[in-house]
């Protein structure tokens, strides 16, 4: 299980980056603290689908394609 999540971290990692956002900017528009940021992207943070979902909708993305071809 770790390994899809450091997989679906580094995911969000490039896709924050490609935003524009920096690790404190993205915690506060998804309404978290930047240090769960680093940790979900270091793959040390389980997410729930909410989570995922706030990300996703960050990201003008979706769940399913945050996922997509990880496995």
């Amino acid at each position: 299980m770790g390994d899809l999540q450091q997989r679906l971290g580094r995911r969000i990692r490039e896709l924050r980056a490609q935003a524009g956002y920096s690790q404190e900017s993205f915690g506060d528009a998804c309404g978290m603290h930047r240090n769960m940021v680093g940790a979900i992207e270091r793959g040390e943070q389980n997410l729930t689908l909410k989570t995922m979902q706030i990300i996703a909708r960050q990201l003008k993305t979706t769940v399913g394609k945050l996922l997509e071809g990880l496995e």
